[in-house]
């Protein structure tokens, strides 16, 4: 990764059937990356740590509403797995707000960051890959 994207780099996002998807996910990626550099320079002796706690309840509170919307325009045009791919956000949201809450325990910034910079990138591009891909192309049916 580069010092802009010390996450992911927006290039290695797979490309889905509706934009809108694709611009959130463009938009999840940004906020990750900005709290990667921040965990960065934690790591290196400059920790902010009231930085990294909004910068990680902003990330979540985006994924959050990312994750309403799918479901609704899941549930809205009767995509069939709708069931699957919403346990899907329900479960990366529960072990996201684990991870919040026990940051905002011990601030532990290994801890985050191996959550960041590891878990999070291969789980991301796992479901966008695959449940996402699915959703889209059945959503673009009625969406761009």
């Amino acid at each position: 990764m580069t010092d802009q994207h010390p996450v992911l780099s927006p290039k290695d996002i797979p490309s889905i059937a509706v934009g809108s998807m694709n611009d959130t996910h463009h938009e999840e990626v940004a906020l990750v990356n900005a709290l990667g550099a921040l965990l960065q320079q934690a790591a290196e002796g400059n920790g902010d740590i009231p930085a990294i706690t909004a910068a990680l309840d902003e990330w979540i509170a985006h994924t959050e509403a990312h994750f309403a919307r799918e479901n609704k325009l899941m549930q809205e045009y009767g995509f069939p797995p709708f069931a699957v791919h919403a346990q899907e956000h329900s479960s990366a949201l529960e072990g996201l707000h684990e991870i919040q809450r026990r940051w905002k325990e011990d601030q532990d910034v290994e801890q985050l960051a191996g959550y960041v910079f590891n878990s999070w990138p291969q789980w991301f591009q796992m479901h966008v890959n695959s449940m996402d891909n699915v959703t889209a192309q059945f959503l673009s049916n009625f969406i761009d």
